[in-house]
């Protein structure tokens, strides 16, 4: 028998695989697609303290090996997320853990947001989404230091639930924003945001996006997530969930070797929905194919010695 239980952020997650954060609604969207409850968990779809209705048409587009977006962080707003989406989450998710994707336009907008969430049910905690390239001045915490501190500062006196910082790949050295986090007080990192793109229709002269350029994501970001989860994890002692192409049991298991204790699988879940539960599958395969006892043992376990290059 393998092992995929961790303790990780405080509690026990049954499986390493979540739905990333904008391509699994609020959770209730899949639960007729897939078991959530047999996975790690899932993060929400972006939650602001007022509701925003996104960026105009079109807003996802085919690229080679992937997926270029711009939704925009179209959501329902904090109070409508509280009354209409977290009691389904808390009432019917027992075993998979729920974290919270919190935006905003300014420091104060994030923590009102985890200032409002705090004394409610139903989820384990926040990923602070600083790195979303497709919105105005949507990496602006994510590329200025000195604002990621005081960010990851200030939302940690609103709240004592962990904190997950999902990172943008749009840096020169994302260790030094690891580091950044750890000491500001985050209890992880989420690694890497989607990498910024523009697709033209040649014949149109035009750009596909209606917001000119979007996010990059699915199969072909792979081996750059996974070298940027590697470079993040040896920066710091946090935690660090592996984000970026993964589709089956062995993109996974790149990332956690990389160093991800978890990992997100998001751009797959638009081809296949039930692509969670592979990887899931795989990695079991994995373990049990290897004679590895417990998924522990294959966090950070790597064998490289070739330099971090910034």
């Amino acid at each position: 028998m393998v092992e995929l239980r961790q303790s990780v952020f405080g509690v026990e997650f049954q499986s390493p695989v979540l739905l990333a954060s904008g391509t699994c609604g609020y959770g209730r969207e899949y639960a007729e697609l897939i078991p959530l409850d047999e996975i790690g968990g899932l993060v929400t779809k972006a939650v602001s303290v007022e509701p925003r209705v996104g960026n105009p048409p079109h807003r996802i587009a085919e690229t080679p090996g992937g997926m270029i977006n711009a939704i925009g962080l179209e959501n329902v707003g904090l109070r409508r997320f509280i009354g209409e989406k977290l009691p389904w989450l808390r009432e019917n998710l027992r075993r998979a853990h729920v974290l919270v994707n919190v935006v905003g336009r300014s420091a104060e907008e994030y923590a009102a947001v985890v200032a409002g969430l705090d004394g409610e049910e139903g989820f384990l905690g926040y990923e602070i989404n600083v790195s979303c390239p497709n919105v105005e001045g949507g990496t602006m915490f994510g590329t200025d230091e000195s604002a990621l501190a005081e960010l990851v500062g200030r939302l940690r006196r609103e709240t004592e639930r962990p904190i997950i910082v999902k990172l943008t790949p749009n840096v020169p050295d994302i260790g030094i924003y690891a580091r950044i986090c750890e000491e500001s007080g985050a209890d992880g990192l989420s690694t890497i945001n989607t990498f910024p793109g523009l697709l033209v229709d040649v014949d149109r002269r035009r750009p596909v996006i209606g917001n000119v350029s979007g996010g990059v994501s699915g199969p072909a970001i792979l081996p750059m997530g996974v070298y940027l989860t590697w470079h993040a994890a040896l920066s710091c002692s946090l935690p660090v969930i592996g984000i970026g192409g993964i589709r089956s049991g062995e993109d996974a298991l790149q990332y956690i070797l990389a160093g991800a204790t978890l990992v997100q699988v998001g751009t797959a879940l638009f081809v296949d929905p039930s692509a969670a539960k592979a990887v899931h599958e795989g990695i079991v395969a994995y373990l049990d194919r290897t004679g590895t006892g417990t998924i522990g043992e294959l966090v950070g376990a790597l064998e490289a010695r070739g330099p971090v290059l910034a």
